[in-house]
């Protein structure tokens, strides 16, 4: 099985697992063929990448991040927040969330700490966000899958983890009650609509400020996730130590989930493309130790990916180096001139420093019409 760009699919493959609706539907299952307006329609629909069946890679391993069942939790969890806030800010009753938001974030601490260290990418399979509901839901478990994988590597006690757990899920709150016009403009900005948009921290954090059984630590990460420690964020400017240590990471976390998923007014950018951008803006920005350690934890390269090598040669990840995570090992299938490879062979880039996966989702070498070398 291997990670496909669904651009780079062509009618005929088969699908390695099935393709899911955001609400955890299957759409597309599993062994299924593939046609031209199956690839039309997906493609339309926002899925990135698929995975494909290919005896080639049978071997390879490719883990989710977190379980179906955990998924469904936090979107079924996140889904009741969202339907709570808008009701709760028509005067229609108490907010009353905080029940569901710890027994899904509970669930999470579960299903991760049967997991290695390494943090894979949650970005694979998962639809375009076209909605400003579904944006909110998506970055909601992405952010909040980091973080808590984060506390977990680190060693935190039980309740760190779930105030940090739950300051990722609901950074972002205040965003729901946002006007959807700006959040879907399909252009920069205004001064005025800006100013709008930054809003969201301080709405957020007199959400969960008042809300019995939040603490108040993931309301502070509601408020301060925008704040930079160089002063140059918002909303008070605060910098370093005057901000809450669990908001420093939610907004390293959250500018890295924001840059490798797209926007109405622009497209993602490559998970290793995110990394080098957070590291020019380290010690600026952010915490160049923060930085640092996301980047040596990061899988940005899953399992099953196919990728580019400098040398030209092209191959599919097959493994992830718990030490070297963003130089995993990588199955090369083709040579430079795009000739498939009658033995295929295993290339590990932690052992081969001055070769770099230069482009991800290439298709040259996968078709089973072309040449053999």
């Amino acid at each position: 099985m291997r990670l496909v760009s669904t651009k780079d699919c062509k009618p005929g493959m088969r699908l390695g697992r099935p393709v899911y609706t955001p609400s955890g539907q299957i759409l597309v299952n599993e062994k299924m063929a593939l046609t031209a307006s199956m690839l039309e329609r997906l493609n339309k629909m926002g899925y990135e990448y698929l995975y494909i069946d290919d005896p080639r890679t049978d071997d390879i391993f490719i883990e989710d991040t977190i379980s179906m069942e955990t998924r469904m939790a936090l979107r079924l969890t996140l889904e009741t927040v969202i339907d709570r806030v808008l009701r709760h800010a028509d005067g229609e009753g108490p907010l009353n969330i905080s029940r569901a938001c710890w027994n899904s974030v509970k669930m999470l601490i579960r299903d991760l700490k049967n997991r290695d260290d390494t943090i894979i990418t949650v970005n694979a399979m998962q639809p375009g966000k076209e909605r400003p509901r579904d944006h909110f839901i998506q970055n909601a478990i992405n952010v909040c899958v980091y973080a808590t994988k984060i506390g977990i590597s680190q060693g935190w006690p039980e309740k760190d983890l779930m105030a940090f757990g739950l300051g990722g899920l609901l950074h972002d709150i205040g965003k729901l009650l946002l006007s959807r016009d700006i959040l879907l403009k399909p252009a920069a900005l205004t001064k005025e609509e800006f100013e709008h948009v930054k809003t969201h921290v301080v709405i957020g954090y007199e959400l969960l400020r008042d809300e019995p059984g939040i603490p108040p630590a993931a309301a502070f990460c509601a408020l301060m996730h925008h704040e930079r420690i160089d002063g140059s964020g918002y909303p008070d400017g605060f910098r370093g130590g005057d901000i809450h240590p669990f908001a420093r990471w939610i907004g390293l976390i959250d500018a890295y989930d924001a840059m490798t998923n797209p926007r109405p007014y622009r497209k993602a950018i490559l998970p290793h493309e995110a990394m080098e951008i957070l590291y020019t803006q380290a010690g600026s920005l952010y915490d160049l130790d923060k930085v640092e350690w996301l980047r040596k934890k990061l899988a940005i390269f899953p399992p099953g990916l196919q990728v580019r090598l400098s040398t030209g040669q092209t191959g599919i990840v097959t493994r992830i180096n718990p030490s070297y995570p963003h130089r995993p090992v990588v199955r090369i299938i083709a040579d430079k001139a795009g000739f498939s490879l009658r033995q295929p062979y295993d290339f590990d880039l932690s052992r081969h420093l001055n070769v770099v996966i230069a482009e991800v989702g290439k298709g040259d070498g996968f078709d089973e019409q072309a040449g053999t070398r």
